[in-house]
């Protein structure tokens, strides 16, 4: 079952890397084409390139500042107040018995 995940992680990030890629290119690539006025539809399509590299690009701040938070969770260990326990009766050692 991890060898499966691995090639759909593996698939996944190259899926996001063919986007961006292809996003700047078209971007770099159309930059300076003859525009046809306000509904061009080349104009239209940088835009949706340029929105389509924000959202990459903030969900990657999202997920790193994520691995950044939880590997200095780690590092400061169990004493921190990052550290939250549940306490349950059976935690506890509590019986029950009514």
């Amino acid at each position: 079952m991890t060898n499966k995940r691995r090639i759909i992680s593996f698939l996944m990030i190259l899926l996001i890397v063919f986007v961006l890629v292809s996003s700047f290119w078209f971007i770099l690539h159309e930059t300076h084409h003859d525009c046809s006025g306000e509904d061009c539809p080349v104009c239209a399509m940088i835009a949706v390139c340029k929105n389509t590299l924000k959202s990459v690009f903030a969900a990657l701040l999202l997920v790193l500042s994520a691995l950044a938070a939880s590997s200095a969770g780690r590092s400061a260990g169990a004493s921190t107040v990052l550290c939250v326990r549940d306490e349950t009766p059976v935690s506890l050692k509590v019986k029950l018995l009514n």
